[in-house]
């Protein structure tokens, strides 16, 4: 199948069938007056070859245009029916979510989601780009995907920004401003430092991976990918940069993830040459890497490496190496988190997002992300941890509904949500407590074991610390987000339903709030 397009609209649409027998698409910009064609990018497409009639797809995967108005665009294809090639076309509308989403945790409005990338604050809009599949829920296709807020809370999908190239699939990375006017690029101008996963499409085949630079003229809505790596091959696979001008040592500093439990930090004065000047070998450390320093109430300030698990590792840093006594420590007490990244561009604030691993439920999209946490540090018997807190805007926009909710005979709290939205509900224990504390939250049940420390949610289990006095929960969808102790250790959970209702017993609660977050 080829079919050909003049471009006189912002997207080209594809049907997707999602989890159907994928299909190469090859899409094309033509010369008419040459003949050439310059291949745009190739992507994986799940079609439905057994479909009759009219084209029923789940939804469209949605590849911007606009740039190329009035030139010619070709899709290619084989073995694919006619009625699918009928259903590609050209619009200027963007596709509208069909399925219900959360309130204040982004997820794309379809295609599957993991890794957040080039996360930064700039002229008073947070940008969130992210791994995506736009083609697809499952994983494939890795592009970038981008969405913005003013608040942290409320964030809006706006146009993918880049797509497989002959360089390979667009792998995790990380944003700047170019504050020193480098690379013959405007101090406005946004840099955006990504892996360029070679070999693995059928387009970049026999490569390995690339550390490249994109940047944007215009805050961030169109990338423009430069040619060459500035950090060719070091090991096959190595990914994830994440850059950031370290003042002390005058020089832009990139973590890298190399190869097994292995990491690297490289330094550059013009982000074009780059030195590898350590390596060092974390326990269980594994890719998306993050390094910064974090301030304790007290004043006292601690160095940590990250890693995609949420595994961290106190140490020094001069700009040149990373000395940590290699243990390791946890950020979560549950597995649905990953790769979280800080932002850059903030000021006073080290403010991150993860990635929450939550599965598939039927509905158009796979994935969505954490609550944005602002991070600090506190030391204890154990040396410095790193304290998570949900951002002060969360606070800033909740409703209190405390004194609308008044126990039954049971002295139980009881709410079912009227519209959607996030529930936020602030808890103090009591003190020295010998029995479990068990709420139904969303049609799940969850479970809190005082004394050893256990918490469950339904048949799952996973391990608190002990004598916990402090929670807030944070309820959105089929989310849970719960902080232990003012942040000192935090979980994300699925929940059975995506409405929020709440059995919640007042029995050992000295204190309470409830607050809602709307749109």
């Amino acid at each position: 199948m080829k079919k050909d397009f003049l471009v006189n609209g912002k997207y080209l649409n594809i049907p997707i069938c999602a989890q159907k027998d994928e299909k190469l698409l090859r899409l094309y910009l033509l010369d008419r007056e040459t003949g050439k064609e310059e291949k745009l990018t190739e992507v994986m497409v799940p079609v439905d070859t057994e479909q009759s009639g009219q084209y029923d797809c789940n939804f469209y995967a949605q590849i911007p245009v606009d740039q190329y108005q009035g030139q010619e665009l070709r899709v290619v294809m084989e073995d694919v029916p006619e009625i699918f090639a009928e259903g590609i076309h050209i619009s200027d509308k963007q596709e509208e979510a069909a399925d219900t989403h959360p309130v204040i945790h982004f997820a794309a409005r379809s295609g599957w989601t993991n890794d957040p990338n080039g996360m930064i604050y700039d002229n008073g809009v947070y940008h969130l780009y992210f791994q995506y599949n736009p083609f697809d829920i499952q994983w494939n296709n890795m592009s970038w995907g981008h969405a913005v807020s003013r608040d942290l809370l409320h964030w809006e999908q706006v146009d993918s920004v880049m797509f497989p190239d002959a360089n390979g699939t667009i792998y995790s990375g990380c944003a700047i401003r170019n504050d020193r006017g480098l690379l013959g690029l405007p101090e406005d101008a946004l840099l955006f430092f990504y892996t360029a996963a070679g070999g693995n499409d059928e387009w970049s085949k026999g490569q390995q991976f690339t550390q490249k630079i994109a940047y944007s003229l215009d805050g961030g809505r169109t990338l423009h990918k430069m040619k060459e790596p500035c950090v060719p091959v070091i090991y096959p696979d190595s990914r994830d940069p994440k850059v950031y001008w370290h003042e002390e040592s005058g020089a832009y500093i990139m973590a890298l993830w190399l190869r097994g439990n292995d990491f690297g930090i490289l330094r550059s004065e013009d982000l074009k040459n780059w030195e590898l000047v350590d390596e060092f070998t974390l326990k269980d450390g594994w890719e998306c890497p993050d390094i910064f320093e974090l301030s304790s109430e007290d004043g006292e300030k601690c160095w940590f490496f990250w890693s995609a698990d949420g595994f961290y590792y106190e140490g020094e840093f001069d700009g040149h190496d990373f000395k940590t006594d290699g243990e390791k420590k946890w950020a979560y007490i549950s597995g649905v988190p990953y790769a979280a990244q800080t932002f850059s561009g903030v000021n006073g604030r080290v403010i991150s997002i993860p990635w929450l691993r939550v599965k598939n439920d039927g509905r158009n999209y796979t994935g969505a992300y954490g609550i944005p946490v602002e991070l600090s540090c506190k030391k204890t018997d154990e040396g410095f941890i790193i304290v998570q807190k949900p951002v002060k805007e969360l606070m800033e926009q909740a409703v209190k509904i405390t004194e609308r909710l008044i126990p039954d005979e049971n002295n139980t709290i009881r709410y079912q949500q009227e519209e959607k939205k996030a529930l936020v509900i602030r808890l103090t224990l009591e003190e020295n407590l010998l029995e479990n504390l068990r709420w139904k939250i969303n049609g799940s049940w969850v479970e809190y074991v005082p004394e050893t420390g256990n918490f469950m949610v339904d048949r799952d289990a996973f391990q608190a610390k002990a004598w916990q006095n402090h929670l807030l929960f944070i309820i959105d969808d089929r989310i849970l987000e719960v902080f232990f102790e003012n942040g000192e250790q935090m979980g994300t959970f699925e929940l059975h339903n995506t409405e929020v209702s709440l059995e919640m017993p007042l029995v050992h609660v000295e204190e309470y709030d409830i607050f809602e977050v709307g749109r």
